[in-house]
């Protein structure tokens, strides 16, 4: 199981309410690494955001997320209510390493090619820490999570919404997943804990 705050409660959920189950964690930077253990059987639930669920493989939401823009406390649209991918055409970015299946990478190049302009990144980041370090130094602007925004404590960082993600079809939503045919008592009870916690519709 990949870990995330989420996950950390339900540690806490399980070491409570099912002391019979052992929860291993092991940390994965991107989603896709994890869906392929899972497709492996090396792990028995992973969480992620994924584009593509493969057939014998169950998902459902367990956090609702957004896209945002980080910018330095200075910046012409930080204080802007929200802000249009179209309106970032021309600004300089930090991002993430373009890994296979780095969902940020990922989302910023679908919603640059859907505004017309290539971004200019003119850095890359090993993580979200550092590009937000960047950010605070004025380096460029970062496309991150509204979860990671609720979570930041650099004053000299502010995170503006962004429109249009809707349209471009770039879906952000942490989700749970598990084998179709996984039977596992274990396993499906850690599930309800998870649900129960998130408190989120299936979709």
């Amino acid at each position: 199981m990949s870990t995330h705050p989420h996950v950390a409660r339900l540690a806490r959920v399980v070491r409570s309410q099912r002391p019979g189950i052992r929860l291993e964690l092991s940390s994965q930077n991107f989603a896709q690494p994890a869906m392929q253990k899972l497709v492996r059987s090396e792990t028995d639930i992973a969480l992620g955001r994924w584009d593509l669920i493969p057939a014998d493989v169950s998902s459902r939401i367990v956090m609702r997320d957004e896209l945002v823009v980080a910018l330095p406390e200075d910046h012409a649209l930080a204080g802007r209510g929200r802000v249009s991918a179209g309106e970032l055409a021309g600004e300089s970015f930090v991002s993430l390493p373009p890994y296979e299946g780095s969902v940020l990478p990922d989302r910023l190049r679908r919603l640059a090619h859907a505004n017309g302009f290539v971004p200019e990144v003119v850095q890359i980041a090993p993580d979200t820490q550092t590009a937000l370090a960047l950010v605070s130094a004025q380096v460029g602007c970062h496309l991150t999570f509204a979860s990671v925004a609720r979570n930041a404590t650099d004053p000299h960082v502010v995170f503006v919404p962004l429109e249009g993600a809707a349209e471009a079809d770039v879906d952000v939503d942490l989700r749970a997943a598990w084998r179709r045919d996984d039977r596992s008592p274990a396993v499906h009870a850690v599930l309800e804990c998870l649900f129960d916690d998130a408190g989120v519709e299936n979709r």
